[in-house]
């Protein structure tokens, strides 16, 4: 379980959140005061209206200019609570944020009635995709059906409205609210904030121009409150957004104590057929894990490298610990260095975000006449390789005496994984035609049994949840579509299958 602090975060912008509403409580305020306080926003660009109760539909207009494009609505009576209220809502409510943070906004026209902030909500919009594999109404639908199942004794409830179901998580009377609903062809996650004693802390980081510390709560807030809701979802494709986030926090406080760790983010792209010699591949992870302990300097070309010196003979003690060696295992990772000059590997990695990032520019091999004629290498690769934090590490992974049909099995898995949703979802049946199209039935018993032995091991480790999905049967009618990750048979895998990776991270 690894900590995500409230450091951690940016700006709402750049966590792609907004406000979505603001409120104050003025204590004391007359109706010839209300009347002013209209006309000072109506010159920020803000309509006034008044409302008698909080839940009254009604409105009056006190101050309106058709040129203004929002609006601050006065509300006469709170239950169980003096004074007035002012709110903002939608875009009027990030407009009003902007203006204080641009220091438009004179704070002694709201602090002379004793203004306190008593509500905000943040929100997360995410448009539908194209690559969506079910439909923003379809989320929320299959969503409460989980919750409801998974969280009977949760306070959860829901309405429709004329785009579909809203969703409300805990009580609306609460410290804090969650709703996730439909808005066009937007799907928004909102958080609402009531918590007097942060909303209080909130409005002095306000009074005082604190914007950046702020903003850093409020993303910390929302990111949190959605993991607590979301984390076992199991329609996480509209979650993206989320797990994108957060999965990279949950192996951060472990790097400093693994020596031997690499990266695979950029393996998703690939195919197994793709490398022709898998001792390239194993090489070249082999070489990441070596160098993490070495010391380099730091060089600068368009983006930051790392530039290494070591011996050959070093780097294949460390491929081969306690092993005797021979001339010929040094003159093969020559000829990998070669390979690597000529940048054949690194072409294969094709995902687009890391393109110019996993790259390794120059690789020199020299004989060192200091050192009796021994090999040396000095390699760059770029810093941002060694930064990444990736959602899924493993350790020793790669090893020599895989068999081959176990190294296909470790890249699928790795392959699979390294997807930032965390709907795991495998089809065997059509691995094994791509791996071998006439492989016969004891290989393909072996391969099975291989994909369910490292699905056990990470059930045990708690990666994965112990729910399988068989999604292309009846959910509702079929007692086979689900099973647990000891029921697994080899039988079982020629449907295809999901599993859950559980994310494990904790907001402090």
């Amino acid at each position: 379980m690894n900590n995500i602090y409230t450091h951690d975060f940016g700006s709402l912008k750049s966590e792609s959140l907004r406000i979505d509403y603001i409120r104050w409580n003025l204590v004391s305020l007359t109706p010839d005061q209300i009347y002013k306080s209209a006309s000072y926003f109506k010159t920020l660009g803000f309509n006034s209206y008044q409302k008698d109760r909080d839940n009254s539909k009604s409105r009056q207009e006190i101050r309106f200019d058709r040129r203004n494009l929002h609006e601050v609505v006065f509300i006469l009576k709170i239950n169980y609570q003096e004074g007035t209220h002012i709110e903002f809502s939608g875009a009027s409510a990030d407009r009003i944020f902007d203006f204080i943070k641009q220091e438009c906004l004179q704070w002694q026209k709201l602090l002379q009635y004793k203004a306190v902030l008593r509500r905000i909500d943040i929100c997360y919009d995410r448009p539908q995709k194209s690559t969506d594999q079910i439909s923003n109404s379809r989320f929320i639908n299959e969503s409460l059906q989980q919750f409801q199942e998974s969280h009977p004794n949760q306070n959860l409830s829901f309405f429709k409205n004329q785009e579909g179901l809203v969703v409300k998580f805990g009580n609306r009377q609460s410290n804090r609210h969650y709703r996730v609903y439909n808005k066009k062809s937007i799907l928004r996650f909102e958080f609402e904030l009531k918590d007097k004693n942060k909303l209080n802390d909130y409005h002095i980081l306000l009074q005082q121009s604190h914007f950046e510390e702020l903003e850093r709560v409020l993303s910390h807030q929302f990111f949190k409150y959605s993991f607590e809701i979301f984390s076992i979802a199991q329609q996480p494709d509209h979650l993206d957004w989320l797990f994108y986030r957060l999965r990279p926090y949950q192996f951060r406080d472990n790097l400093a104590l693994q020596k031997e760790i690499f990266y695979t983010h950029y393996i998703s792209q690939f195919h197994f057929q793709q490398f022709q010699q898998k001792k390239d591949l194993v090489t070249l992870v082999q070489l990441l894990g070596f160098v993490r302990n070495l010391d380099y300097q730091e060089v600068t070309l368009t983006s930051k490298f790392r530039r290494f010196e070591f011996s050959v003979r070093d780097f294949l003690n460390y491929i081969h610990p306690g092993r005797s060696t021979h001339h010929y295992q040094i003159k093969q990772l020559i000829q990998f260095f070669d390979t690597l000059t000529k940048n054949i590997i690194i072409q294969s990695f094709t995902d687009e975000h890391y393109k110019m990032l996993v790259t390794i520019p120059e690789a020199d091999v020299y004989k060192s006449k200091e050192a009796k004629n021994s090999w040396f290498v000095t390699v760059w690769i770029a810093e941002a390789l060694f930064d990444y934090l990736c959602p899924f590490l493993y350790q020793d992974v790669f090893r020599e005496d895989l068999k081959n049909h176990e190294f296909a099995v470790w890249f699928e898995i790795i392959k699979v994984f390294s997807s930032n949703t965390t709907r795991k979802e495998f089809n065997i049946s059509q691995f094994l035609e791509d791996y071998d199209y006439n492989i016969n039935g004891k290989r393909k018993k072996q391969v099975k049994d291989s994909f369910i032995n490292y699905f056990r091991v990470f059930h045990k480790q708690g990666k994965i949840q112990s729910q399988v999905l068989f999604p292309l049967l009846n959910l509702h009618s079929n007692p086979k579509s689900t099973c647990y990750i000891n029921q697994l048979t080899s039988q079982r895998l020629s449907q295809p299958f999901v599993i859950f990776e559980i994310v494990n991270v904790k907001f402090k």
